[in-house]
């Protein structure tokens, strides 16, 4: 790596918990393809682990668990300033909502550097939450936003200084998205037949990511088309729910709540449509997923998705919280797989060229440098 520091500076990366699901996997990507020369990275997460703690401790990044039990858990506080002075963090780096507050408070406590990485849309923050945002905020020595429409939400939302805000869009690691299993063998494997249909769909079960809608869109489906199962990726607090909302719709044999998986990109690879029913959305990480793996993907056009998607060349957009074209575009998919394959194929044309995971490395090791350094250049919206 050019530029390469004298000695190694210390990252500590503090997120909310490290199930396999969007902001951890780029905090996977980064400190797993990231410069181990001149960087020690460590992953803190304030509650508990998941599959991406397995996948850093296989990859032989740290990973510490704090185990808060609440908001107010001092003892956990406690730890986490430990952390910190003991493994000598140069800075800590933050990525979802909690993080950013602990994080800001337990980097000033320290008199460390502080990096904020904001993943999604500022739109949900009540006013006292906004209120506490802008305090949080001003507490950081930078700012980054995953996307464009995550760096504007920041500004117009929350009255954050936009000439503060950096924007380093998430990139893919390739050595993630190889898949050794074949189609038919990982259909066997799910007890699925041969000719059925599969759509996708890999999302936490919280309601931003709109699985009512998209269980609306599967009754309308099922109700034209039997040979066609949806499965649904992730856990989450609406899992009990949505388990009673499939069976009252009677469709337990056609949509399947398959939880957080391993296998997650094993499974979105024998999908012939994949798609997003979010309500909002910063840079979706499953998404980029499955356009790299040649998927043709239905989203709604919300924040990063509206972006990274060419409506009806590298997949299709939808309007949010409306079930009835979600079900119309994914079905019109399901009836043309040619189609279908050749949206898959120019979608991972330009994951290929837009979102390589080496410029969002090098973007990081430049901020942390230019952090410590104190010469940040605010107005570089990249």
């Amino acid at each position: 790596m050019k530029n390469c520091p004298e000695k190694k500076i210390t990252v500590l990366h503090l997120i909310d918990s490290l199930p396999r699901e969007g902001a951890e996997m780029v905090v996977y990507d980064l400190v797993q393809r990231g410069d181990r020369a001149g960087f020690d990275h460590i992953v803190c997460s304030l509650t508990r682990g998941g599959g991406v703690a397995d996948m850093l401790v296989e990859a032989g990044i740290p990973v510490i668990l704090l185990e808060r039990r609440s908001r107010l858990d001092v003892r956990a506080f406690l730890r986490l300033l430990k952390t910190i002075k003991s493994r000598r963090v140069d800075i800590v780096h933050t990525h979802l909502f909690s993080s950013h507050i602990w994080g800001a408070l337990a980097a000033r406590w320290c008199r460390t550097r502080l990096l904020r990485t904001e993943h999604n849309l500022s739109e949900w923050k009540s006013r006292p939450r906004r209120a506490l945002d802008r305090l949080v905020l001003s507490l950081a020595d930078g700012v980054v936003a995953v996307s464009e429409a995550v760096g504007d939400s920041l500004a117009s939302v929350v009255g954050v200084e936009p000439d503060r805000i950096r924007v380093i869009p998430n990139g893919l690691n390739p050595e993630r998205l190889t898949t050794q299993v074949g189609r038919r063998e990982k259909l066997a494997e799910l007890k699925i037949p041969p000719e059925v249909q599969v759509v996708a769909t890999a999302a936490a079960l919280t309601p931003k990511k709109g699985h009512r809608y998209l269980l609306e869109a599967a009754a309308t489906i099922l109700g034209k088309r039997r040979r066609v199962i949806f499965l649904l990726l992730g856990e989450g607090e609406l899992r009990d729910e949505l388990t009673r909302e499939i069976a009252r719709r009677g469709m337990a044999e056609n949509v399947r709540l398959l939880g957080s998986r391993a296998d997650a990109l094993e499974i979105i690879s024998i999908a012939d449509v994949f798609t997003l029913s979010s309500t909002r959305e910063g840079l979706p990480i499953a998404l980029l997923e499955a356009m790299a793996l040649k998927k043709a993907v239905v989203a709604t056009a919300v924040g990063g998705s509206a972006g990274l998607i060419d409506d009806g060349v590298t997949g299709l957009l939808v309007p949010p919280a409306e079930p009835a074209a979600l079900a119309e575009a994914v079905e019109s998919l399901l009836e043309n797989p040619g189609r279908a394959t050749e949206l898959g194929k120019a979608a991972a044309r330009k994951i290929r060229a837009e979102y390589a995971i080496e410029p969002m490395i090098e973007s990081y090791r430049e901020t942390y440098l230019e952090i410590l350094r104190g010469n940040i250049d605010r107005g570089n919206r990249r």
